[in-house]
């Protein structure tokens, strides 16, 4: 597979077989780095379809494509996806212009 070319999944619910959203990596992969991005639909935030998705998408980015980081990029004002993001474990890197700011997700060491 070759890592350059954005990767996307669907999110469907199981029970209906409707897709709810989706999620995949964007912007390519410089510097062993995965960009994710993700869009759910209205009615099915709050259920905890992005939760499991995103962390299956970490798992398969961090073990599959040998990537070493995973962000995310939103905005301050998307408080939902910052609530989010650091429920699963991304922490506030960097911030960026149009008051956007990218999270890192921090893979939890066991000793």
């Amino acid at each position: 597979m070759q890592r350059a070319t954005p990767f996307h999944w669907c999110i469907v619910d199981t029970a209906t077989n409707q897709i709810t959203g989706t999620l995949g990596y964007y912007h390519g992969f410089a510097n062993n780095t995965g960009e994710l991005g993700f869009v759910l639909l209205p009615q099915y935030q709050g259920k905890g379809y992005m939760s499991k998705a995103i962390l299956l998408a970490v798992k398969f980015g961090l073990d599959t494509f040998g990537l070493s980081r995973v962000v995310a990029i939103t905005t301050k004002q998307n408080h939902k996806a910052v609530q989010l993001l650091t429920r699963l474990n991304f922490i506030k890197a960097t911030e960026l212009e149009d008051d956007e700011v990218e999270y890192a997700y921090q893979t939890l060491v066991s000793w």
